[in-house]
Parts: C-alpha cells; structure tokens; sequence
C-alpha cells in the first residue's frame, strides 16, 4: 500500500539562508588557511590578494542576509578564478589551484538550485565554459612556460596541494549531495502534490484509485474484503450561500483534521474525493462492524465540532453511506452501492450512516 505519510528532509524546502551561511564560512576558513600557508610560503603579492578574498567573504554575509544569492555567487565565481589563477602564477602550477576550475561550475550551478525564482538565463552556459577555458588555458600556459611548476619550496608545495585537493574534493561532495536531494525534493513534491489534495493535504481522487486498485487485486487474490464510505457534508451549499465560500473552505478543513485524527490505522485510508465527499478506505476489517464503527466516530467528531466565520459559530453535520468490496465484486458498483446508501441517509434525515 502507499505510505501514509509525508515526512523528512527530502519533501522540506532546504534553508537556503543557512545553506548560503556554511558554503560562505566554508570558503572563508579556506582563505584564512590559505593566509598563514602564503605567510609561510614568503609571497607577498598572494598574501595580499588574499587580503582582498577574505573581505570580500565577510561581506559575503550582507549578501546573504539580503538574500541576494546570484549576485553574491556570481561574484565568488571571479574571485575564484582571479585567485587561482594568480596563486598558481604566483606559487606554482604544481600547487594544485587549478583544480578549483572543477567546483566553479558547480558552485555557480548552486544558487539555481538554492534560488529557482531568479535563475540568470545566460550565464548559467557562460559561467561552466569559462571555467573549462580557465582550466585548459592555464594548462596550456604551463607547458609553453608562463606558468612555473613551483615557486616555492617543494614541502610548501605539498601542502598547498594537499589543501587545495582536499578542499575541492569535499566542495564537490558537498554541491554534488545537495544538487541530488533538491531533485529528490522537487520530484518528491510533485509526487506528493499529484497525489494530495492542497487544501486539506488529504489524498486525492487519483491517489484513491490507487489504494482501492490494489485493495481489489489483493481481495480477488485472498478472498478478504474491505469495506469503502462515501461522507458527504450536509447542506453544504447552504453553508456557501449563507456564510461565504470562505467559510465552505474553512468547513471542508476542518473535516479534513478530523479525518487525519482517525487515519493512524496502517490499513486504513481516506481522501477527499471531491468537493465536499470524502472517501474511506478500510483494507483488512478485524470484523465485519469495523468501518461502520471509525465512521460513528468521525460522524460525531464532526457533529461536535464548530468553526468560528466573521464571528459567527457554524456547525455541521456529515452523513456517511457504506459498502463491501467481495472477491469477484465489480468496484464501480460497489462505489456506487457507497454513494446510493449516502443519498439514502440524506433523504432519511442527514448526520447518520447507511
């Protein structure tokens, strides 16, 4: 059967903020490490150019909190390049900057998936090739001897290179783990919002079908039935024309949390199935009396129940028709034998069950 439940980091909206945060403090530890490392290594040009990198990335935090995302990882995406490129001008080709070229696309990439709303058209293409072009370009400076294969001690090269190699390295496993749960999520919302009303977040008429196809396959296999009801809100329209549709809305909610107080039954299930009908589905009855019983409850859950609209108190009532689905039944008319005893309740009198 589906899972009844919608939970987890991977149908939540990430905190982009917070994201933004890390990814920004990351990168600023980075460039204090990389500070004493140029301190160590006696280059001054490095050392002040990293001056300039680390106050770019304590203003990087106003960006953030301006939620000014694509502007902010735009401008990281250049003082990236212009940084490796100078390092590796400045300590060495060997130092292991260029492989930075490999987390710039992907850190440009980042902000599309952390801020859909205002993705950049063109750059998106732009940023990935001209960080390709700033990889081979200074390979081929290298060879051809405009980039120096070490300018400092070959102890300071190692180190450098092992910071720089473990850094992009985790950089990659960070943006490539974040790019595959934002999929996740948004296929996860998708899924969960073809299957659900928005509303009242109930399952809907698709996601119904679903459970009662299955709910049939496995009687006609086993021979156990399960029993489905139609509820219907009484004098609905009543309601909309005397209080306003907001109201109607407010009513067909509050049914809704009724509903969901009732459904922590792994084999019990229900929806809204349109307007103001709502469809329960009980797949295995411990006795044949079962679902007549969960829908006395909720038939005076909702009888007890009152809303507050423009001040003034609203009740309702519901009224519920039942039926069984036997091995060898056709489930349209087993449906419709649920929507016949619901209109039979109302011609009896309403707030009851058939």
């Amino acid at each position: 059967m589906p899972d009844k439940k919608k939970e987890g980091l991977l149908y939540s909206e990430p905190d982009t903020g917070k994201v933004n945060f890390v990814v920004n403090t990351s990168i600023l530890c980075i460039h204090i490490t990389l500070m004493v490392l140029y301190i160590l290594a006696c280059s001054k040009v490095m050392f002040l150019v990293n001056i300039g990198s680390i106050i770019f990335y304590l203003l990087g935090y106003y960006f953030i909190k301006k939620g000014k995302s694509i502007v902010f990882f735009t401008l990281m995406f250049f003082e990236i390049a212009v940084h490796l490129c100078l390092a590796s001008y400045f300590i060495g080709y060997l130092a292991g900057f260029s492989a930075w070229c490999f987390a710039l696309s992907a850190l440009f990439v980042y902000p599309q998936f952390s801020d859909p709303s205002r993705r950049p058209k063109k750059l998106k293409v732009a940023f990935p090739i001209l960080s390709v072009i700033i990889f081979f370009a200074e390979y081929a400076a290298h060879i051809n001897g405009y980039i120096p294969d070490s300018a400092v001690s070959r102890p300071m090269r190692y180190v450098f290179y092992g910071v720089n190699t473990v850094s992009v390295f985790f950089a990659i496993i960070f943006f490539t783990y974040f790019f595959a749960t934002s999929i996740i999520r948004s296929r996860n919302r998708m899924d969960y919002q073809m299957n659900h009303d928005m509303l009242t977040g109930l399952k809907n008429r698709y996601s119904l079908h679903k459970i009662t196809d299955e709910a049939s396959a496995r009687t006609n296999h086993t021979g156990e039935p399960f029993s489905i009801a139609m509820a219907d809100i009484d004098n609905f329209k009543n309601i909309n024309d005397n209080y306003g549709y907001a109201c109607g809305d407010l009513v067909i909610y509050k049914v809704a949390s009724i509903i969901k107080e009732m459904t922590d039954d792994e084999e019990f299930f229900a929806g809204r199935y349109g307007g103001e009908k709502f469809l329960f589905i009980y797949t295995k009855e411990p006795s044949s009396d079962a679902m007549r019983y969960k829908m006395e409850k909720f038939r005076d859950g909702v009888e007890k129940a009152v809303i507050t609209s423009a001040g003034r108190q609203v009740r309702f009532t519901v009224s519920v028709g039942v039926a069984k689905f036997h091995k060898g039944d056709d489930y349209d008319l087993v449906l419709k034998q649920a929507h016949d005893n619901l209109y039979k309740a109302k011609r009896e009198g309403k707030n009851r069950i058939i």
